[in-house]
């Protein structure tokens, strides 16, 4: 069997929900999310931020490249503050890459309001709203609506727990169990901040950083790419695949670097780079493998420099070619470039630099053993007929 035949058997068999399937998970999860978003209404006092009722679905569910099993969708909900302005590093140092800090109001109605609820005060700054201070109360929110959901939707179960910066609701439909996160999120022209504070040691208190998402234009990315390239394409199951080889790979190797060390984010940005470097028709059907490998290849080399650059912020090649801007503000194409690589360890990207030189060289056997059970049957069926 051909490696080309194994990465579509891997693909069809393991890797892919079907369309109706996920579809129908997908439009649960934003009924709920919706729902919820009604009842925190409720609960929300005068004076509050103003919450809003549309969430936005970001990540690999609304990108098009979910890969099984996990049921999960992510979903930022809008609200509105009083904000005087939005600071980045551009204009201030001390603001950490790819985060942003948000001024509040100095009316002193709104300091009475906001400042001891949802503010930080910061020497040199003034209020700064608190990424923090702002989770915590749309989680204390969310967790009033668990009766509402449960009467509302019976027969499912729900509960919370925290996951890094979202609300993750877990909950069950159809014996299956569906994980969504939600996070309250600050709009920034076509961009958004997110309420997850920088983890690095920073000049500014950390938890008055709020990171910047770009989501919306990611995916927008992916559009763009099923414009251009041709019919049938294989840059969605590249990345696909790629993911499930990472998300797997401990099981194969329960030490593995690729898959504990590197981030899925990672593999979505090699994609983006090699899309804008290559002629569309590189991505054809039949290039699937050639394109996977490459892939690979990318992530080995950007191993060895410490450095995958960031799609956006701080590409300036934006600058000279507007096809892929995507509606992102031009001032971030002006940032210092961005390296998601910066806070991982080199031993880190070394080992999983070893890795994925494992795997591309051994590659057919590595999708052989993910394989294995479909193989052996398809083998004893073949010989039961030669019989």
């Amino acid at each position: 069997m051909s490696t080309l035949q194994l990465l579509e058997d891997l693909y069809t068999r393991k890797v892919t929900f079907s369309d109706s399937e996920l579809f129908r998970y997908r439009e649960f999860a934003e009924q709920v999310v919706r729902t919820l978003l009604q009842e925190v209404q409720i609960q929300r006092r005068d004076g509050d931020p103003v919450i809003g009722s549309k969430p936005i679905g970001t990540g690999s569910a609304f990108e098009g490249v979910k890969v099984k099993p996990e049921l999960e969708f992510d979903f930022m909900v809008p609200i509105q503050s009083n904000m005087d302005q939005i600071i980045f590093c551009d204009t201030d140092w001390n603001v950490p890459s790819r985060f942003g800090i948000v001024k509040t109001g100095s009316q002193p109605q709104t300091v009475l309001q906001h400042a001891s609820k949802f503010c930080k005060h910061v020497s040199g700054y003034g209020l700064l709203l608190s990424a923090e201070k702002i989770r915590q109360w749309f989680q204390s929110l969310s967790d009033r609506t668990l009766p509402a959901l449960r009467q509302i939707f019976p027969g499912s179960t729900f509960r919370f727990q925290q996951h890094g910066p979202a609300r993750n609701l877990i909950l069950t439909k159809d014996g299956k169990e569906l994980n969504i996160d939600i996070v309250p999120a600050i709009k920034y022209e076509n961009a958004f901040l997110v309420a997850k504070q920088c983890s690095s040691q920073i000049i500014l208190p950390n938890e008055v950083t709020w990171r910047l998402s770009l989501s919306t234009s990611e995916r927008d990315f992916f559009k763009e790419m099923k414009r251009i390239l041709p019919y049938n394409s294989c840059h969605l199951k590249c990345l696909q695949i790629l993911k499930y080889l990472r998300e797997n790979d401990d099981q194969l190797y329960p030490s593995s670097q690729f898959t504990h060390g590197l981030q899925s984010y990672y593999l979505k940005t090699t994609l983006f780079h090699l899309v804008m470097e290559s002629p569309p028709q590189a991505w054809a059907a039949g290039c699937l493998e050639q394109r996977l490998r490459e892939m690979i290849g990318y992530l080995i080399d950007r191993m060895v420099d410490g450095n995958i650059p960031h799609i956006f912020l701080g590409n300036q090649r934006h600058l000279r070619n507007p096809q892929w801007r995507l509606g992102v503000p031009l001032k971030f194409f002006r940032h210092t470039e961005a390296n998601l690589l910066e806070d991982v360890k080199p031993d880190t990207m070394q080992q999983a630099r070893l890795r994925l030189i494992q795997i591309r060289d051994n590659l057919d056997g590595i999708l052989r053993q993910y394989l294995k059970e479909y193989l052996n049957g398809a083998e004893s069926q073949s010989w039961c007929v030669v019989a």
